[in-house]
Formats: C-alpha cells, sequence, structure tokens
C-alpha cells in the first residue's frame, strides 16, 4: 500500500509533529504515573497548581480565570473543579464580586496535595528535559513562541 504523503514517505521521523507528539506521551506518561501515587489526575494537578498560584494575588478567584491561565476548555474544567469539591480539595462559594461567579478556594487538603504533588511534577520535568542542559532555555523560548 502506497502512503499518501510524499513528504513523509520514505522517513517518518521528519514530522515534527510526530516527533513533538511521542515526547509529549513520553512526559505526559510519567507526569501521570507519578500523580496517580498520589491519588490525582493530571487535569487535577493542573487545576489546583494553577487555582494556588492565582490565589497569591486574587482572593476570588474564577473557574474562568483558572481556565485562562490554565488553556483549558471552561467546562472542562468545571467538570474537575466538581470532583475536586467532592473530595474536598477546593470549595466555591458565590464570587462576592460577581454573583454570577463562582469564586474558588483552595482548602488545607488541596494545599497539601499542592505541596506534595508540586515537587514531584518539576522534579520530573527536571530530568526529563535535563537532557537540554543549557538549550532548555531556547526551547522555552520555541514553545512561547508556538503558544
Amino acid at each position: 500500500m502506497e502512503f499518501p504523503s510524499t513528504r513523509f514517505k520514505d522517513d517518518a521521523e521528519a514530522s515534527t509533529g510526530l516527533l513533538f507528539i511521542r515526547v509529549y506521551n513520553k512526559w505526559h506518561t510519567v507526569i501521570t504515573r507519578e500523580l496517580r501515587k498520589l491519588g490525582i489526575t493530571h487535569p487535577q494537578f493542573v487545576v489546583l497548581t494553577t487555582l494556588n498560584f492565582l490565589s497569591q494575588s486574587d482572593e476570588n478567584v474564577t473557574q474562568a480565570s483558572i481556565a485562562k491561565m490554565a488553556d483549558m476548555d471552561v467546562m472542562s474544567v468545571s467538570q474537575i473543579i466538581k470532583g475536586l469539591e467532592k473530595n474536598e480539595f477546593i470549595k466555591r462559594t458565590t464570587n462576592p464580586n460577581d454573583s454570577r461567579a463562582n469564586a474558588v478556594t483552595l482548602l488545607p487538603k488541596g494545599q497539601e496535595m499542592v505541596r506534595a504533588s508540586l515537587p514531584i511534577v518539576e522534579r520530573t520535568d527536571d530530568e526529563f528535559f535535563g537532557v537540554l542542559k543549557e538549550k532548555e532555555s531556547i526551547f522555552r523560548q520555541y514553545l512561547k513562541q508556538m503558544e
């Protein structure tokens, strides 16, 4: 059977997209495995750490602001927050600045999860991206450019 692309017919490794997804999948597999040991998913980690970060400067963090910073769909963030609230990591209250929105607050259990999980993810990133050595900052610049 003939391959329908002439660009990558003889060399799949020439596909930047294929290489990118392979690297992402390896990184994500490690992150997922490490977070599973703590009992949370990667999306839950992203929401918890984003909430923690935003809470440094805003005591009325909304689901929408979490979604915006994490570049996640608002409905996905809403579903993740429901699960985190059920497990007593966060609580939602009516936002005093906008009664149509919920303010999301990190509870002590959520703070502890961030304290436990963030160093693990940072260590994993260091180990994974450490192969780039001094070129890691250039890699980050390329990622920002593509964002």
